[in-house]
C-alpha cells in the first residue's frame, strides 16, 4: 500500500467534544477562532499548575505559634501557651480546609504545531479539561491509524 498523500484519507467526521471556547472534531480543533488540523499536532502534553498558598499560611502560623508560645509560656505560665496553640491550630485547620482537594489550579494542553510549542487549551475547570484531553486523545488516535507514518 502506498503511503503517498494522495492515497491517504480523512477519518469519518465526528464531533468529539463541544464546549465553551473549544470544539474538538475528528478532523480539526476549533479554539479562539482558529481551526487547527489534528494531524498537524504532535507531542501533546498536559501542564498542571499546583499552587497551595493556604498550606504556606498554615506553616507560617505554626511557626508563629512556636515563636510566641514558648517565651510566653516561660514568662506567664502554660495558660498562654494553650491560647497560642489554639490560634495555631485554627490557622492549620484553615490551611488544610482551603487546600483539601489538592487539585491543580490551572491546567493546559500544549502541543507542537509546525515546530513551535503552542498552548492548545487551558482552563481551571477540572471536568472540562478532562473532557477536552480525552477528546484530543481520541482524535489523534483516529488520525494516527489512518496516517501511521506521520
Amino acid at each position: 500500500m502506498s503511503t503517498s498523500s494522495a492515497s491517504r484519507r480523512k477519518p469519518a467526521f465526528r464531533v468529539l467534544y463541544r464546549g465553551p471556547g473549544i470544539t474538538v472534531t475528528s478532523w480539526h480543533i476549533h479554539v479562539d477562532g482558529l481551526r487547527i488540523p489534528v494531524p498537524e499536532l504532535h507531542h501533546m502534553t498536559r501542564c498542571l499548575t499546583y499552587r497551595y498558598p493556604m498550606v504556606r499560611v498554615a506553616a507560617v502560623t505554626a511557626g508563629l505559634e512556636l515563636a510566641i508560645a514558648v517565651p510566653i509560656a516561660a514568662i506567664f505560665g502554660s495558660a498562654m501557651m494553650i491560647a497560642a496553640g489554639l490560634v495555631s491550630a485554627g490557622g492549620m485547620v484553615i490551611g488544610v480546609w482551603g487546600d483539601s482537594r489538592r487539585n491543580p489550579r490551572y491546567q493546559e494542553i500544549q502541543a507542537t504545531l509546525h515546530g513551535r510549542r503552542v498552548v492548545v487549551f487551558g482552563t481551571g475547570d477540572h471536568q472540562q479539561f478532562g473532557f477536552v484531553w480525552r477528546a484530543l486523545i481520541r482524535a489523534t488516535e483516529v488520525n494516527s491509524e489512518l496516517y501511521p507514518y506521520d
